[in-house]
């Protein structure tokens, strides 16, 4: 009997190791599944975050561009402003000045006005649209579409425009009492920025 009870044992003990290998072998299945699931999700958002953030880059920096855009538009903006501005008391003297006959003083104004930082010439062209006085000596006695169109000679308020990149014209009529006595012209170059 012991002996019918040892084989019983024997086969129990191997159903039993049998079962559990089973058991083994059906967990480690499950949990290899199981890590190529977690590998292929872990996968799948890194690639997704990287797109994402990618994403997120290419549009700070066309965000970042028209910011820039914007700015220098606006920068320019104030540059016209300020020449418009500038323009008004110049006229101002020019027109006493020239009332009297004074083109010396003309001359000096025109002279103190160009040494400031960022103007590049000043012209005073007659109502005939021949420069009368200039920062450049050469200029006097040529036509005024020499350096400027001649359709913003004639205008009768300060404008500004572009003449290149980076250079502002701006033309103002020097205004008598009755009369026009000519157009200011000044060439102003706008200065670099960074951002």
């Amino acid at each position: 009997m012991d002996e019918h009870m040892e084989k019983q044992t024997n086969s129990t003990s191997n159903q039993s190791s049998t079962k559990n290998d089973r058991l083994t072998n059906s967990n480690k299945r499950a949990l290899l599944i199981l890590t190529v699931v977690a590998l292929v999700l872990l996968a799948g958002i890194w690639i997704w975050k990287s797109v994402e953030v990618s994403h997120a880059k290419k549009q700070a920096e066309t965000e970042k561009q028209a910011i820039r855009q914007e700015a220098k538009g606006n920068l320019l903006q104030a540059h016209e402003a300020h020449l418009k501005l500038l323009a008004k008391p110049m006229v101002w003297a020019l027109r006493t000045e020239m009332m009297q006959g004074n083109m010396g003083q003309v001359n000096l104004y025109l002279s103190d006005l160009v040494k400031e930082k960022n103007i590049q010439r000043v012209v005073i062209a007659d109502t005939k649209g021949t420069i009368i006085a200039s920062t450049n000596k050469k200029d006097e006695g040529q036509p005024f579409t020499s350096i400027a169109a001649g359709s913003i000679q004639n205008n009768d308020n300060a404008t500004v425009q572009q003449a290149g990149d980076s250079v502002l014209m701006l033309t103002s009529p020097v205004m008598g009492f009755n009369n026009r006595l000519g157009t200011l012209l000044i060439k102003y170059n706008v200065p670099k920025t960074t951002f």
